[in-house]
């Protein structure tokens, strides 16, 4: 390994730790370890968690690295090597549009990009799991985290002047609410996290991993029967079952959110003034959490209504420029 080499590894753990510490930059913690393995591989991905754990566990102490390691490192690590996964294309095999783009001209086939998200997926649905049987006790995790914030003078006082909750069935909303929220954002910073890296990586001319394209991109059909099934447990089940099922739901919701964001990427295509129009979209969805509802919902109708096959037909002959992408 070369002292350059060494170097990066040791500031990218450096900086996920600092993303990680300063609170408003921890949805990007894991954004240098992908960078570092995306560009150079999954062993020097590990080298950059090993790094970032001991980092961690000498300034901030063990449970909490332990705590950054199972949320965000472990994940990008098994993430980061699944995506470099390839095999010699066959030569009778025809290039697929959605793995690469046509100037990477790949030998290679890498892993498919519906596969990362539901491994992604997969990955955060058993730690949600472990984390709601795990933690709470008998009471339950939502039951625990309510009692906390209630017996917390600063967080109690706070939440009484601003949203006036008082009685312990509103901290008991807000727990479930904040349970939800927290574990169903989980999928979207890992996968958020490595398609920066990769882009970044992409855009300089040094990924390891072919440009990836989102036009094409789809789910599985089993997939929104099971997001039906976890909705419907939601309903029925008792206590801190029932948070758990919907915020299971909610996970797989996050995957059909991405599907709709690839959706209006791809029917925008020709659209006039598209940059200022996904701009906003961003800034309201960065500002407006509800605005992510729509989008989820499109992706998740798109197998029925086939939202990207207006682009199939034909465009309309035009002498204006600005028809063109």
């Amino acid at each position: 390994m070369t002292q350059a080499l060494l170097l990066r590894i040791i500031v990218a753990a450096t900086s996920s730790f600092v993303l990680f510490a300063a609170i408003f930059t921890m949805p990007l913690a894991a954004l240098p370890m992908a960078y570092i393995g995306l560009a150079y591989g999954a062993a020097q991905a590990a080298m950059v968690a090993v790094a970032t754990l001991i980092i961690s566990s000498v300034i901030m102490g063990p449970p909490l690295a332990i705590v950054f390691f199972i949320v965000f490192l472990a994940p990008t690590f098994v993430l980061v090597r699944q995506a470099l996964l390839s095999r010699p294309r066959e030569t009778e095999e025809v290039s697929h549009p959605q793995e690469t783009d046509e100037k990477s001209a790949p030998s290679f086939v890498f892993y498919p990009l519906q596969k990362l998200i539901l491994l992604v997926l997969s990955l955060t649905g058993l730690g949600t799991v472990l984390a709601f049987v795990s933690l709470g006790g008998e009471a339950g995790l939502p039951q625990a985290m309510a009692d906390a914030l209630r017996q917390s003078p600063g967080i109690s006082s706070a939440l009484l002047s601003v949203y006036e909750i008082s009685s312990p069935e509103d901290y008991l909303r807000l727990a479930n609410f904040m349970l939800i929220a927290s574990f169903a954002s989980w999928p979207l910073l890992l996968l958020g996290n490595a398609q920066a890296a990769q882009g970044i990586l992409v855009k300089f001319g040094n990924n390891l991993r072919p440009a990836s394209s989102y036009q094409t991109l789809t789910l599985p059909p089993w997939l929104s029967f099971g997001f039906a099934a976890l909705l419907t447990l939601g309903l029925v089940l008792p206590g801190w079952v029932a948070t758990l099922a919907v915020t299971l739901a909610a996970l797989v919701m996050s995957a059909y959110f991405l599907l709709g964001l690839a959706i209006i990427h791809a029917i925008s295509r020709n659209w006039r003034g598209r940059g200022p129009i996904l701009a906003t979209l961003y800034f309201l969805i960065f500002v407006m959490a509800w605005v992510s509802i729509p989008v989820s919902l499109m992706g998740l109708l798109d197998a029925r209504f086939d939202f990207r096959g207006l682009r199939k037909r034909p465009d309309k002959p035009s002498n204006s420029t600005g028809d063109k992408e």
